[in-house]
């Protein structure tokens, strides 16, 4: 459903991404790690066609990114790490107009756009301007903006940001229904407790390479780390060490 054939992005003479290749499956939700700078949000770019990778193909639901742009975005759903929203637009009018573009009929866009308003606790403002809404409330807007238009795969970067334990479950239900509707899942997200609790799989991005795929299992294995949570097993793979923060605050000496 989303493939990634040995993509690679270069800026002058930093690699972003080096010969990065891996496949999300239907009914596949899989975890994207990596420290700042280890080429995600570049990948984001490309898989939403912002961007054109220097070498090698990015495929959604079979369409090429670069050769057919627009069938492609039309099968994708993106959450960008910051709720890019209208301020003066309300919740339902940024639904109804995202299921526009993306043509979804009236009728199913009407009844849909109440469905995800309702599930995400946003029915009660749905219609005030959302720059009046809390940072959480932007969060579950631009989520349910990212679906409403039923996408074949989906790329969702730090998606429980700024969501309360409630907003949190609320997606743990949305992505089991995006398994059970056989759609692709990339979860982009420094919550490691997430990644490990939600993902099938797991890649973890260092320096443009991906240097591990597998199961949260296999990557334990790989790293020597039976039994660690993914964090350790994280900071083991890319080669960080803990480092001792005693005295950073101390006086002259």
């Amino acid at each position: 459903m989303i493939c990634i054939d040995n993509v690679s992005k270069s800026y002058g003479e930093l690699r972003a991404l080096d010969e990065v290749r891996f496949e999300v499956r239907p009914g596949e939700v899989f975890g994207l790690l990596g420290h700042n700078g280890a080429g995600k949000s570049t990948l984001a770019k490309i898989l939403s066609g912002l961007l054109r990778p220097d070498a090698g193909t990015v495929r959604i639901a079979g369409l090429d990114v670069a050769t057919a742009p627009l069938e492609a975005r039309a099968r994708f759903g993106y959450l960008p790490e910051e709720s890019v929203l209208y301020d003066e637009l309300s919740a339902r009018e940024h639904l109804e107009l995202i299921a526009a573009l993306r043509r979804v009929p009236a009728a199913t866009a009407r009844a849909r756009t109440t469905r995800l308003l309702d599930f995400l606790d946003l029915a009660a403002a749905a219609d005030r301007p959302v720059g009046t809404y809390s940072r959480g409330m932007r969060r579950k807007t631009a989520l349910a903006v990212a679906l409403v238009g039923d996408p074949q795969a989906v790329l969702l970067d730090e998606p429980t940001g700024g969501l309360d334990p409630d907003g949190t479950h609320r997606f743990a239900e949305l992505l089991g229904e995006l398994r059970r509707r056989e759609r692709a899942v990339i979860i982009s997200s420094h919550i490691l407790g997430l990644v490990e609790k939600r993902c099938d799989r797991v890649g973890v991005l260092e320096r443009g390479r991906l240097i591990a795929c597998g199961t949260p299992d296999e990557l334990r294995a790989r790293a020597g780390l039976p039994g660690a949570d993914l964090e350790d097993v994280f900071l083991a793979l890319t080669g960080r060490t803990g480092r001792d923060a005693r005295g950073l605050l101390d006086g002259e000496g």
